[in-house]
């Protein structure tokens, strides 16, 4: 079946017009256009400026009204010597496929999603939903993703008709440094190959991914690389990520490229984006050699978002501040969460994960086996 539907979409999938700008076909002139907001202006959203560019990464043929196929050329890994697609891939395609089955008005509020089986690059991914439920203010999606004849993933949606409201409250951003002031992972990847202090390892990591010609654009605040130095502590001080002692990283990101005037493609390019680096804020306070010489294992076993804030209230290819934290580590599972500010404070998504983090030398020990401390390094 899936050798059929694959032909069927190559003959016929660039035939079909479909809406929400998620497919490799030029997408009809977007009616909103007029809509976006006036302090928009001069942004890559702006109208006028440069031409939509379509994020590959979630483009899909429509094969019927319900099932939806992701090409293996459109595959990413999330590093070149991963073995598996990208999760956040598999997360955004979902989302892509579930989107254009609901009506124009209805946005995207909330997701749950579960990572079954590892996807594997070299075979096509087929999305099938099922459209549970058509509310007056609420529709239900369910996505199922099949890949050589078995289930790697399992996605439930909601989306709801935009109500007014006169009562709201939110998390404050942390005062963080402006992205055009901190270097992009080119340059920043550049000044920490020349740094003695960093391990062979690490530096063998970064040239693999320097090579790499990255869609999104991210400015690293606090992470892994620099969580133990003293300039990180010191920022760990600042923005108040210490006292309740969990890890953190913080860093702003957005496409480089214009994307349609299309709420459903940024909401699947943000859901794609949230899967990076939040499972491994889980174990950043970890040194890397120790970290990576015991073996690791990692892998995405769930994952939920909120939509807090309709579009274009916000846009992917603007800059949009990641703020993470794991408030545990235990079992093998690492839980962490996220929050997606604006540059002008809004907070705007809200993210969690668990995750597999598994350790090579760990592997024999009996269940019953646990750390006598809260806290325990490798």
């Amino acid at each position: 079946i899936s050798l059929w539907l694959l032909r069927r979409s190559l003959s016929h999938g660039r035939h079909d017009l479909h809406r929400h700008g998620l497919m490799m076909e030029e997408s009809e002139k977007d009616e909103k256009a007029g809509e976006i907001v006036a302090n928009n202006a001069g942004k890559k959203g702006a109208p006028g400026g440069p031409p939509p560019h379509h994020f590959e990464a979630i483009v899909l043929d429509k094969i019927d009204p319900n099932l939806f196929l992701a090409r293996p050329e459109n595959l990413k890994k999330p590093w070149p010597m991963a073995r598996a697609v990208f999760g956040g891939q598999v997360l955004g395609q979902a989302l892509a496929a579930a989107s254009q089955t609901v009506v124009d008005g209805l946005s995207v509020h909330s997701l749950h999603a579960y990572f079954v089986r590892a996807g594997q690059p070299d075979h096509p991914i087929i999305y099938d939903v099922r459209r549970i439920r058509d509310g007056n203010s609420f529709a239900t999606r369910s996505v199922a993703a099949k890949q050589e004849g078995q289930w790697i993933f399992t996605m439930q949606a909601s989306f709801q008709k935009p109500e007014g409201y006169s009562v709201c409250h939110q998390a404050q951003m942390p005062d963080v440094p402006d992205p055009e002031s901190l270097p992009d992972e080119h340059e920043r990847y550049k000044q920490l190959l020349q740094n003695p202090d960093v391990e062979p390892l690490v530096k063998q990591l970064m040239k693999l991914r320097k090579r790499e010609n990255h869609p999104i654009d991210v400015r690293v605040i606090l992470d892994s690389l620099n969580w133990n130095t003293e300039e990180a502590r010191k920022k760990r001080e600042k923005y108040a990520l210490s006292g309740l002692g969990m890890p953190s990283q913080m860093l702003w990101f957005r496409v480089r490229e214009r994307l349609p005037d299309d709420e459903h493609v940024h909401h699947s390019v943000l859901a794609y984006q949230s899967d990076a680096e939040l499972l491994s804020t889980a174990r950043v306070e970890l040194p890397w050699r120790s970290f990576w010489s015991a073996r690791p294992m990692m892998a995405s076993l769930d994952h939920a978002m909120w939509f807090h804030h309709p579009f274009p209230r916000w846009r992917a290819d603007d800059w949009l501040l990641y703020v993470m934290y794991s408030p545990r580590l235990t079992g093998a599972r690492g839980l962490s969460h996220g929050h997606i500010f604006t540059r002008d404070g809004w907070l705007v998504v809200s993210c969690s994960q668990e995750g597999l983090i598994r350790f090579g030398k760990d592997r024999g020990l009996p269940a019953h086996q646990r750390p006598n401390d809260k806290v325990s390094k490798l």
